[in-house]
Order: C-alpha cells, then structure tokens, then sequence
C-alpha cells in the first residue's frame, strides 16, 4: 500500500480512524493543520499521539491535509482504543471551548490558547464551508452564537426577515418566528422559505423556532418540511436562554452531521479512502474490513452472495451461525435489491419476507430495522449486504452504501 494522502475538509479524523481501524492498519497519519503538524499512530485498532492543541484544532475545524504513511508504527508509551483516544480529544476540544467562553466573558485572561481560538474562528475550511441562515424576527438571542458556531466551521447569516437567500444553497435554516400577536397575516411568509428550502436538491433542513400555540400552522410546517420544531426562548439572558442556545447548538449539529453524509463527495472520500487501503488486500482481507467497518453501523450483519438458486452467506458477524446460511431466490426485498441495486428496508414489505430471513439467521425475536444494500461490480450486484439493528451515530448508512457499491471487485466472489 502506499501513502494516503488528502483534505480533513473531505474526511474528518474520525472517519479515517474509522477506516483505519476496520481495515487493520498500521501506520502513522501526518496531519498539517492551521495550528501546525501533529502525528496519529495506528496499530490493530489502537491509537498513540500526543492530544496538543495542533491535534485539537485541526480535528475540531476539520481544516488542513493528512498523509497515511503504512508501516510499522514506532513504540509509544500509551496505546488507547479508538474510542477513548476520540473521548480524550473530546474533552480536550470541550474545555478549548468552555476557556474561550470564559475569555470572552472576562473570566479568561492570560489564557495562552486565546490567540489560537480567535484565528481558528477565522479560518475558512476549503470545499467544506457549513452556510448556516438564521431568519428571527427577534435576533437578539442568536447573536450570542454566532461565534460559537464560527468556531465549529459554520457560516452564520443573520437576518430579521423570512426571505430565501442569495446563492450559495444553505445547508441549514433556522426561523424564529415572531409572536402571535404579529404573526396575523404574515404565516404564508415564513412557510414559503421552508417549501423553498424542502424544494432544494438535496433538501435543506429546516429548525422552527416559536408559534407552537398555532395548531394550523404547526400543521402546515410540517407538512412543508420542517424537520425539528423548538418552542421560543424567554428572552435572552438567564438560564433558560443558556438552554435553548444550547440545545439549538445540539440539534442543529445532529442535522448538519447526517445531512452532510448523504453529501456525494463525502461518500466519494469515504470510498476511496477505503479502496486506497486495500489495494494490495487479498479478497479475505477485504471481506473482513467491510464487516467491520459494517459494524460500525449496524449491531448484526451478514454478506450474502448471489447464486442461482440461492444467497448464501460468506461472512458476517452479531449472528450465531456455525456454517453458512442458505436463503432461497425470490425473497422479494433481496431480488429488489439484485434488480434495482438500491438499499432496502425489510420492514417495508410483508412481515414473512423478513422473517424468512430471520429464520435462516437464527434471529429468533426477529430482525430490528434491518437493511439489505447492493454490492456492485460494473453497476452488476453480485452480493448483498443486509445490516440489522442500526446503530445511532453521527454519518447514517449513506457512506457504507458508497463503499459496498465499489468494493464488489474486491470481494473474491
């Protein structure tokens, strides 16, 4: 394998540790960020290196280069497993977060990071730039977020009137609505941008603040797209502001984060990153890091290749199953998936199909949201890959669905 190279604006650090880590690298990840350069070792699943603020800053902005460097990675004093070095990175980026906010209360003084934190909020992130429209008939309670949210990559516009803005698309819109005494007249209005912004390809979600006393136009929001309705905040200090900031801050991370995965080019650096690590890997190898980075989206899973009379399985994991499972053609979500080479849920055809499956599985109680999704090999499914019981991160499947759609020439099937 050879060296790895491209933008944290294309792939984060977690998703290449996750990479990483499913395909069973060793090597060391150069990172040069806008607060200088920084290492990450990997080694079976573990990672080593320094958590400085280099390696904080460029994993919080998602801004600067990487290089993959395969190789025997040096000793370090301390290996950690990929989730606990990313909760110490966590709480290293968190309490950067909290100091600046103390500084910027005057609480901060002779903090040496200040400089650090006040550039960092000006540093564009190529190709990854987050447009973030706020619409508030009161906008005094989003002033304060502005640069919390300039921090984390996102550009803020700020207006008082509900009215679609100039190009670039936004990949978020929030409208706060004003009271109901001066909403009379005016509820066309403000759902006129949320149909514009549910019309975008793809669509722009939308976060509904205020009017929540309106069963009509709650209704209608709905209807229109909203994707997440918040009642208003009772002003603008005190702690119940402090609440809604901070829930705002959650709830707009949580769309932007599984909106963004859906983004091709995301799913195109999710892919090619995963076939640049197996360029050498022998089919075995290969199969094996799909189900692991699988396993990073769904609790159970298993690869079923295409016969004539039958899916049989050649790998997976989660299920108790000694040989491999036999399930028979016709079985209409997987012969969908074969004909349509798209992804299936299970749970939207007859409750017999899936359990068919379940049964071969030896689920017993069943398949939870299960998912099956094509493996292609010159736009041809030559196997399927089915997922059950989901699990709840930040990314959705649309990056795994990217990865199996290319790797099916890399399978040995």
């Amino acid at each position: 394998m050879k060296a790895i190279l491209g933008r944290l604006s294309e792939l984060g650090l977690r998703e290449i540790s996750k990479l990483l880590t499913a395909a069973g690298a060793e090597g060391v990840l150069d990172i040069d960020g806008p607060a200088g350069r920084t290492q990450v070792a990997f080694r079976r699943g573990h990672l080593a290196g320094e958590v400085s603020s280099a390696l904080v800053t460029a994993y919080s902005s998602r801004n600067g280069t990487y290089c993959f460097r395969p190789g025997a990675a040096s000793d370090a004093s301390e290996w950690l497993p990929q989730e606990e070095f990313f909760a110490r990175l966590d709480v290293q980026a968190k309490a950067a977060k909290q100091r600046a906010e103390a500084r910027d209360t005057g609480e901060g003084a002779g903090d040496p990071l200040a400089e650090l934190r006040d550039s960092l909020a000006e540093i564009p992130i190529p190709g990854g730039a987050v447009r973030v429209v706020i619409a508030a008939a009161d906008p005094r309670p989003y002033r304060t977020l502005i640069p919390e949210w300039s921090q984390r990559g996102w550009e803020v516009t700020l207006g008082d009137t509900p009215r679609w803005p100039d190009p670039p698309v936004p990949r978020l819109v929030v409208v706060h609505l004003p009271t109901t005494a001066t909403l009379a007249g005016q509820d066309e209005i403000w759902l006129a941008v949320v149909k514009r912004a549910a019309a975008q390809r793809p669509p722009v979600p939308v976060v509904w603040v205020g009017a929540m006393g309106d069963p009509w136009l709650r209704h209608q929001a709905v209807a229109s797209g909203v994707e997440f309705m918040m009642p208003a905040p009772m002003g603008e200090a005190g702690e119940t502001a402090r609440w809604f900031r901070e829930d705002l801050t959650v709830v707009a991370d949580r769309l932007l984060s599984r909106h963004s995965a859906g983004d091709e080019s995301d799913v195109e650096a999710f892919r090619d990153f995963f076939l640049a690590l197996h360029v050498d890997a022998n089919p075995a190898e290969v199969r094996a890091s799909v189900l692991r980075f699988a396993g990073t989206f769904f609790a159970r899973g298993v690869l079923f290749e295409i016969r004539d009379t039958v899916f049989e399985s050649v790998g997976g994991y989660g299920f108790a199953v000694a040989s491999p499972v036999h399930v028979s053609r016709g079985l209409a979500p997987l012969e969908d998936v074969v004909v349509e080479r798209k992804v299936i849920r299970l749970d939207a055809y007859p409750e017999e199909a899936s359990a068919a499956v379940a049964k071969a599985l030896g689920a017993h109680r069943g398949l939870d949201r299960a998912e099956a999704f094509p493996v292609l090999t010159a736009g041809e499914c030559q196997a399927i890959f089915v997922g059950d019981r989901p699990i709840v991160e930040v990314g959705g499947t649309e990056v795994l669905a990217g990865v199996l759609a290319r790797s099916g020439s890399h399978l040995g099937l």
